[in-house]
């Protein structure tokens, strides 16, 4: 799986300036091959958690990749117009809340009550991003936390069945496994070279690859979520056991991979008060995450430069400032980072419109980081523009949104 990822790496780079290729479009063979001894020196410093060996290889890399530098695997698609004006709050209170009963059926843990891998047609974050929404949603909205709480302890408890010995939240392996996309492409190669890694139906260790915490650091953060809300001690204790299985993940090439872990771990961090987990949720965002990034604000390589990439990111960094306190020796760097990051997205959404993503964020670090205008006018923008003309809805972003300026959600 590592191979086949190093090439949508080598499809990137980083440069103070803009790409000058088309987005979407992938580098002549010259340049890849270029770029192969910085990257191999990229998998060294990370497997020794050398951050300088890890900038030293990601600046070789720019070099090696000039105008190919953050130029994304996937060209971002805008709606227009970027209208900055104030939006109708609670017309998007009452659009989520319509969108929760509409979708209460097609809820994993009623859908499948069984968690049977075979009928499942996704990992499983399909159960962890609609638990956490929920759950933040009855925390947000005290007139809806007798509703919404029994439907958080029906899904919390579906999810630690789940749960594999070993603490890994596994991936299942089911008709979601398409080899024409790029998931199910890398899953069914690593399965055909190593079919042992598949037990009963599930993928329950990814041989470093790093993928499985991806729907782990979800898994694990909506457990965090639903013990916030009920105070169910099974919940955190599940959450522990992931966060014992994240802290241990090495370090690997994709830096979102890297970022699922240190979000969840700094996450966990503020929910025990374990310093063992903020150091590892640190250690991971400074060496596996930071080194990526262009001074511009994106990450050099092609697959994290596109925008969903750059919101996972952004999204798991901001759940790491919140956990490291005002003199830790990180928190200015990591501000550094996260102001340039959101910078990025907000003054293309300004110029160019809503992605469908980064509403999040910018509702995250208004909260987190504090209020400032340019973020503040691309989140009206994607608040005016979700869901009009063809643009995709808010989705479960709505819940940080109706969480700003709340304490339950800083």
């Amino acid at each position: 799986m590592n191979r086949v990822f190093l090439l949508l790496v080598l499809a990137g780079g980083a440069s103070c300036a803009e790409p000058t290729v088309q987005p979407g479009t992938r580098p002549p063979r010259e340049v890849v091959e270029r770029v192969q001894p910085a990257l191999e020196a990229g998998r060294a410093g990370l497997a020794a958690k050398d951050a300088v060996a890890v900038r030293a290889a990601a600046a070789r890399a720019v070099a090696a990749l000039g105008p190919w530098a953050g130029n994304p695997e996937t060209a971002t698609k805008h709606h227009p117009p970027a209208n900055p004006a104030a939006p109708d709050l609670a017309g998007v209170r009452s659009g989520w809340l319509k969108e929760i009963e509409r979708n209460r059926k097609k809820l994993p843990w009623f859908s499948n009550p069984s968690g049977d891998p075979k009928v499942m047609t996704a990992g499983l974050r399909a159960a962890a991003v609609p638990l956490s929404a929920l759950a933040r949603t009855a925390v947000i909205l005290p007139d809806q936390r007798e509703a919404l709480t029994p439907l958080v302890r029906t899904g919390a408890d579906w999810l630690v069945a789940r749960q594999h010995a070993s603490g890994v939240f596994p991936f299942p392996v089911g008709p979601g496994l398409n080899p024409q996309e790029k998931v199910g492409h890398l899953v069914a190669k690593a399965i055909k070279e190593h079919p042992e890694i598949v037990v009963d139906g599930w993928i329950p260790d990814d041989r470093t690859d790093g993928g499985l915490q991806y729907d782990h650091g979800l898994c694990g953060t909506a457990l965090i979520d639903a013990w916030e809300l009920t105070h169910d001690e099974r919940y955190l204790a599940a959450a522990r056991r992931a966060g014992d299985w994240a802290a241990a993940r090495p370090l690997v090439v994709n830096w979102n991979y890297n970022a699922f872990s240190a979000g969840f771990l700094a996450r966990l961090a503020r929910a025990t008060g374990d310093a063992k987990h903020l150091t590892a949720a640190v250690e991971k965002a400074e060496v596996g995450v930071l080194p990526g990034q262009l001074p511009t604000g994106r990450w050099f390589d092609a697959h994290n430069a596109c925008a969903v990439y750059h919101n996972i990111l952004l999204r798991e960094l901001l759940e790491v400032f919140a956990a490291v306190p005002a003199e830790h020796p990180f928190r200015p760097t990591l501000r550094d980072a996260l102001v340039r990051g959101l910078d990025q997205a907000a003054n293309e959404t300004l110029a160019q419109g809503y992605t469908g993503t980064w509403t999040e964020c910018f509702a995250r670090a208004l909260s987190v980081l504090g209020e400032t205008p340019l973020w503040r006018k691309a989140l009206n923008v994607n608040l005016n523009a979700a869901g009009q003309h063809g643009a995709p809805n808010l989705g479960v972003a709505v819940v940080a949104v109706l969480g700003l300026g709340s304490s339950t959600i800083k």
